[in-house]
């Protein structure tokens, strides 16, 4: 038995007692909850040894993708879907271990910039494929027509959440 036939099961349950349950795409739902889960463990198993955890990989992730590897503490927030607390948290240790640096724009001392360090760059570099080799294994057998064709199922599905 797989660990997700007890959440089918029950759903199944729940349609058979409510008539209009939209059991396909509650399914769908829940097997977002579990792969988001296991995907998340395999991240943090891969961050180990780098003494990571998977918001700050991926803060230090996204400031490596961006043009000058800078970020404004806000712009930062939304890109890893964080709250701004949870973030000053992570940002905290990342620049307790000289991995990011803190500073303001010119002009605008209350806009926060998030910059990655040197320290820092060679950090996600080191991670970025042990991570991604990790996560990338969940895909396996999949061509990449099917890739973005799933990848245009889920941009859907964010849109629809957008308009709501």
């Amino acid at each position: 038995m797989s660990e997700f036939e007890p959440t089918e099961k029950r759903l199944r349950n729940i349609q058979a007692r409510v008539p209009d349950f939209p059991f396909e795409s509650i399914l769908l739902v829940r097997l977002g909850h579990h792969l988001q889960k296991q995907l998340r463990d395999r991240t943090n198993a891969a961050l180990k040894p780098y003494e990571l955890a998977d918001t700050g990989y991926i803060v230090l992730a996204i400031l490596y993708g961006s043009p000058d590897e800078t970020s404004t503490a806000s712009e930062l927030s939304e890109a890893c879907s964080e709250k701004p607390a949870n973030l000053t948290r992570v940002c905290d240790d990342l620049a307790a271990r000289g991995l990011i640096e803190r500073g303001t724009r010119a002009g605008d001392r209350r806009t926060v910039l998030i910059s990655l360090s040197a320290k820092g760059r060679e950090l996600i570099a080191q991670a970025l494929p042990d991570v991604s080799g990790r996560l990338s294994e969940a895909y396996a057998g999949f061509d990449k027509a099917e890739l973005s064709q799933f990848a245009g199922f889920l941009a859907r599905v964010l849109a629809n959440l957008d308009k709501g």
